[in-house]
């Protein structure tokens, strides 16, 4: 509420004291009953404050679990966070209020008061989703970015140990000297790319990229024995550097059958977890949201 809500608290106080004088004038009613009437209009004008202050952040938490996760946005949600619980006791205190004051308003003024506690009640639908909401962008700003990035290096340090393969598979000096700097290459680009994976799983556990931390694993065990092939290779023996061979394809086996079980990429998985921990209290914000806003059109027509 903004400027049509001081006008309402404005009206009312008018409307009641108003009221009250005349019918005090008239030597109808005594003054118990003007302290209640005023009383009354104390508690509605506060009631009609709190929630014009509460709106501040419905607002601003509002803005946030519509827009697009992004780093920024998720950083906004963060901040956010601690608000909710402040939020949600500011239009609960309100709620008393105008149930305080509803026997002694008189039936234009509890049409008023019902759609007042009606948008606070919806408010607090809505602040009631929104830890969940703004808690799973959190995560999502975290860790996409940090996926993303670990992603794009295990693509590439996977060609560096293909194209490693490659040389080595010359069976000559130069070959298997290039395949011995593109897999220390690979190895680190790899172990890059775990830390990055690693980082982000724990920033959200629940979108299961602990799977593509052992992927990577699992290619830094290809990659180690890769080495130690051409090390061997390069001292001169051959035999043993066989034996590694035959051990690579085994751990390379491994490797294809845990990369078939990964979701299509790491960043469908983040939205499928995203999904799944908000989609149903998203669901019932944009309710409670659409009997606020219906709430608060039907106070500014009154």
């Amino acid at each position: 509420m903004t400027d049509q809500a001081r006008r309402e608290r404005t009206i009312w106080t008018a409307l009641i004291i108003g009221g009250v004088l005349v019918v005090v004038v008239a030597g109808i009613l005594g003054w118990g009953v003007m302290s209640k009437r005023l009383a009354s209009a104390k508690q509605m004008d506060q009631a009609i404050i709190i929630v014009e202050s509460a709106d501040t952040s419905v607002i601003a938490i509002d803005t946030v679990i519509r827009a697009e996760v992004t780093p920024e946005v998720g950083q906004q949600a963060l901040e956010l966070e601690p608000t909710v619980a402040t939020t949600k006791n500011q239009l609960t205190e309100a709620v008393s209020l105008i149930e305080v004051a509803y026997p002694n308003l008189n039936n234009a003024e509890r049409a008023k008061a019902n759609l007042l506690k009606a948008t606070a009640n919806a408010k607090l639908d809505m602040l009631e989703q929104a830890p969940v909401i703004l808690s799973a962008s959190v995560m999502v700003a975290k860790s996409q970015p940090l996926t993303q990035q670990a992603w794009d290096e295990t693509l590439a340090a996977d060609k560096l140990a293909d194209s490693a393969v490659a040389s080595y598979n010359k069976l000559t000096k130069a070959g298997v000297q290039d395949s011995a700097v593109k897999n220390a290459q690979a190895e680190k680009a790899f172990q890059s790319a775990r830390d990055l994976f690693s980082q982000a799983a724990t920033a959200f556990p629940e979108a299961g990229l602990d799977r593509y931390v052992a992927y990577v694993d699992q290619k830094l065990v290809q990659v180690g024995i890769s080495r130690k092939s051409d090390a061997a290779w390069l001292a001169g023996k051959p035999a043993v550097a066989n034996t590694f061979i035959a051990a690579y394809n085994q751990a390379d086996a491994k490797g294809i059958a845990m990369y078939k079980a990964l979701p299509p990429s790491p960043i469908t998985a983040i939205a499928d977890a995203y999904k799944s921990l908000a989609d149903t209290p998203t669901e019932r914000y944009f309710k409670a949201r659409d009997k606020a806003s219906a709430a608060d059109q039907s106070l500014k027509a009154m």
